[in-house]
């Protein structure tokens, strides 16, 4: 998930949460279908956290 860009993930992400509110999905598809999109949303947020704190920096460097 490392090389994945943060538009990939958050367009998967958005997605996996169509796929699960769908009613024609089957209900055994969803833990892993939420397990899924639980490690896209941690690496999402772990790419935002990343930028605010170089733009902090840069910031900072001003």
């Amino acid at each position: 998930m490392e090389n994945l860009k943060y538009e990939d993930a958050l367009g998967r992400l958005e997605k996996i949460v169509a796929e699960i509110e769908d009613p024609k999905t089957a209900v055994g598809d969803i833990p892993a279908k939420v397990k899924e999109a639980a490690g896209l949303l941690t690496y999402c947020r772990k790419m935002l956290k990343e930028s605010e704190e170089s733009i902090g920096r840069i910031l900072d460097e001003q």
